[in-house]
């Protein structure tokens, strides 16, 4: 058993009113008859709402998204009023399940979708569970749902290429590997060369126009040493072309090369003075700094100054041949004092001397360390300096003579600001570097002063805030410094193009620079040759990819061609234009697909002429083929029902029998439930009838007003289906149509009548009673009958003659009555309807 539609319930939703409708549905065949506006599509975007959440013709049709703002909810309800679309689905496991969408947020202005609220049983529920639970599986976007619209019957043919093929690639179920395609060809970017210094370089030297003939070897080397010696060549051979002799190895003749560059274009402006060495760091502390300075000042604690002081003498004395051999007490060999050099004094001086030398090794630890930071002191200084432009220790008066002037400047550069906003940022670097060598100075003055008198020593702490005075300086020097970067370059560059192109010296410094780390321009076209072989291998890839994906693409559209071919002949048999299938555009297209037809003059389709068909079809044909699409794509992928809204045009008079016979034939021989919503009424009873055999059932859309909205009715209430059929008539400008439409409204009022006086017979007890009793007799001879049952308002008797009197002039006057006329008692005879026959 496949899952059906039992029954559907929709309240509140497009043009549809508060009041709720619903109706059973066939398992075979539901047909739907609905005027112009009676609400077909907004029972068609009904189902789609309720399976997908969405309704497509919005992402279809209008220019923008604010367009369909508030589009769901009828418009004559209130924000708060229900909106809910619901209905019974039978189940393969033979229990009906209620499947429920209702609107939480409708669209708006933003191009968010809406929002809604799905359950199964009364339970939340998500979109998998329509398949896990029900067993409808929905089909890829955008044309999810098993609804077809006149708006989504001509998608594939409007839709842009890419679109049309993204369709065809969820109809064949390729979309996967369109995704493996596309995951291989993502890496695309991960293998683009980066920006490499060297090769910037590179590429600049090859841009030099002197006649350098090496310099054409430098890309194609691949060691080291290939590279250094195509270097040199490119070198000496510029040299050579300035008059200079090329001289030593590769090293030397870049530093000849850089010399002559800085000679040549000082001549216009001396470049060099931009110059700058590489950023300041900070020298960290030996890692025992503090334990050596623990050490000495424990020691320093245990041994008292005069006890320092004359640690010599005391050696001295102990060191003495008869003293070191005497027992007893001795005269003092320092200051011959009698028998005083006792025992015990001995032993406290080798106490002292003991003390003396822990200390003396504490000493020479501490000088060790104030030694290493008086280098790390002398190297900071250094490189602060150097770490400035070169024109800071150039000074002013030889800056002038060199023609390094902001006059000068801004005339190269052509930007003021840009001048401005670098001396800015010079004098920021400027000052932090000096502040920094101050306090380095400082420092190193201490740690001298420390060296000369170690006794001077009181503590760690003053030397310690210098140093991290001078810590932190370096790093905000550090920060000046990339900040300084950004406006030097932009002065820079426009000045060193116009230098470069004034003494033809362009590329000049890249070549220096390669020179200067050949190492470095080795390793970078290693990396550029090793990323240009793998996109190479990528390239090779995605064209085995394309030709593998073509070829299971090509099988699956030969199928799916067949079947479309097989309910095109359904629709449109033995035509002399006929379609030929949906084939790529060309062996190697991913992104075109085309659907061909053939022309063929003679009946027996001989001599054919293959066309594009968006190109030579009518419109009946195209939406023929559309249709044929929709089916073919229904059955390949086990849909389980349709809703087909108005599947065949109106005015398609030829083909609408093929359709209504075969089509639906092979639909229902598939196992597939039809919902079909037409405005056509002849197709509506030509479908009831043929195929009532089946368990067909026909159903009317009625819409008399918009505040009541849609209703759904069975084909058993035929006064609304009287009603319904005069209204399109009834609000027609032609005169002929309004008496069409008069006439019928008569036959309307009269059965009204009938019905009326039938149902209070029936209540009385006549069990016999029937329409059939008044049949062939004039509307005079009961409708004095049907006024005295008019009983819940004074003023519907009234109603009901005058009703009839305007309608009644319709189909014997020359004149048809007004629109007026006629929409008013329309409007009249379906209230006294809705009050008496319910």
């Amino acid at each position: 058993m496949r899952p059906n539609i039992k029954r559907v319930e929709v309240q509140g939703f497009r043009s549809f009113g508060s009041g709720r409708q619903s109706v059973d549905l066939s398992d075979t065949v539901s047909a739907f008859w609905g005027g112009n506006s009676q609400g077909k599509t907004s029972l068609a975007e009904a189902f789609e709402f309720l399976l997908t959440g969405q309704i497509i013709r919005r992402d279809m049709q209008g220019s923008s998204k604010d367009e369909f703002s508030d589009a769901l909810r009828n418009a004559h309800l209130a924000s708060t009023a229900l909106v809910q679309v619901a209905a019974d689905i039978a189940c393969a496991d033979g229990i009906t399940r209620k499947l429920t969408r209702t609107l939480v947020g409708d669209y708006n202005k933003s191009t968010t979708a809406c929002t809604s609220k799905l359950e199964i049983d009364g339970k939340p529920a998500a979109e998998p569970d329509l398949q896990s639970v029900l067993g409808i599986k929905l089909s890829q976007r955008p044309l999810q749902a098993p609804v077809l619209a006149q708006h989504t019957l001509g998608y594939v043919f409007s839709t842009p290429p890419n679109d049309r093929a993204t369709y065809f690639r969820a109809v064949l179920d390729t979309q996967d590997l369109e995704d493996f395609r596309q995951a291989v060809a993502s890496l695309s970017p991960l293998l683009s060369t980066p920006e490499l210094e060297g090769l910037r370089n590179l590429a600049a030297v090859e841009g030099i126009t002197s006649d350098l003939p090496s310099a054409a070897l430098i890309r194609r080397s691949e060691t080291l040493e290939s590279a250094s010696t195509a270097l040199g060549d490119t070198v000496s051979e510029l040299l050579a072309s300035i008059s200079v002799t090329p001289e030593g190895p590769l090293a030397n003749r870049a530093n000849q090369l850089e010399q002559s560059l800085e000679v040549i274009q000082s001549k216009t402006f001396p470049l060099a003075l931009f110059g700058r060495k590489a950023d300041v760091a900070w020298v960290d502390l030996p890692p025992n700094a503090k334990d050596v300075i623990q050490q000495f000042e424990t020691e320093k604690s245990a041994i008292e100054l005069e006890a320092r002081r004359l640690v010599g003498l005391y050696s001295a004395a102990l060191s003495l041949p008869e003293v070191a051999s005497q027992e007893g007490d001795a005269d003092c060999p320092l200051c011959l004092t009698p028998h005083a050099f006792t025992e015990a004094r001995r032993d406290a001086l080798k106490t002292e001397l003991q003390k003396a030398e822990t200390y003396q090794l504490a000493e020479a630890n501490l000088r060790s360390l104030l030694g290493s930071i008086d280098h790390a002191l002398e190297l900071l200084s250094t490189n602060v300096v150097a770490a400035l432009p070169k024109l800071v220790s150039a000074g002013p008066s030889e800056r002038r003579s060199a023609g390094f002037t902001t006059a000068r400047l801004v005339e190269l550069s052509g930007n003021r600001s840009l001048v401005e906003a670098w001396t800015r940022a010079l004098l920021k670097l400027c000052r932090v570097a000096y502040a920094l060598l101050r306090v380095v100075r400082s420092a190193k003055a201490m740690v001298q002063s420390l060296l000369d008198d170690i006794e001077k020593w009181q503590g760690a702490e003053p030397l310690s805030a210098l140093l991290r005075e001078a810590r932190r300086l370096c790093a905000a020097l550090q920060e000046e410094a990339a900040e300084y970067a950004g406006p030097t370059q932009a002065v820079y560059e426009p000045i060193k193009k116009v230098v470069d192109q004034s003494t033809i010296t362009t590329g000049w410094s890249a070549l220096i620079d390669c020179c200067t780390n050949p190492r470095s321009l080795v390793a970078d076209l290693d990396t550029a040759r090793r990323l240009e072989a793998r996109r190479k291998d990528l390239e090779k890839a995605l064209k085995e990819i394309d030709a593998a994906n073509g070829k299971v693409q090509d099988e699956k559209l030969s199928d799916l061609s067949s079947q479309v071919v097989e309910w095109w002949e359904r629709l449109r048999p033995e035509e002399s234009t006929y379609f030929e299938g949906v084939q790529r555009r060309s062996p190697t297209a991913r992104r075109t697909i085309d659907l061909r037809v053939a022309l063929s003059p003679n009946e027996d389709r001989t001599e054919a002429k293959p066309r594009n068909a968006v190109a030579v079809l009518s419109q009946s044909q195209l939406h023929c083929l559309g249709l044929a699409l929709f089916l073919a794509r229904a059955v390949k992928e086990g849909s389980t029902f349709l809703v087909l809204d108005d599947p065949v045009l109106s005015s398609d008079d030829d083909f609408r029998p093929n359709f209504n016979s075969s089509v639906i034939e092979a639909l229902i021989a598939q196992g597939i439930q039809v919902i079909i919503l037409t405005q056509d009424h002849k197709s509506w009873k030509d479908i009831g009838h043929r195929w009532s055999h089946r368990g067909a059932v026909q159903l009317q859309i009625l819409r008399s007003d918009p505040r009541i909205g849609s209703e759904l009715r069975s084909a058993s209430d035929t006064l609304a289906t009287m009603l319904g059929k005069a209204q399109p008539l009834i609000r027609s400008q032609e005169p002929d149509q309004r008496k069409e439409g008069a006439m019928m409204l008569r036959q309307a009022i009269e059965r009204f009548s009938k019905e009326l006086i039938v149902r209070d017979r029936v209540s009385r007890g006549d069990s016999n009673a029937s329409i059939t009793d008044y049949d062939g007799k004039d509307f005079g001879t009961y409708s004095a009958q049907a006024h005295s049952l008019l009983s819940k308002d004074p003023a519907d008797p009234g109603k009901l003659t005058a009703a009839y009197a305007n309608v009644t002039s319709g189909p014997h006057d020359d004149v048809p009555p007004s629109l007026a006329q006629l929409v008013h008692a329309s409007g009249d005879i379906r209230k006294l309807k809705k009050d008496y026959l319910p």
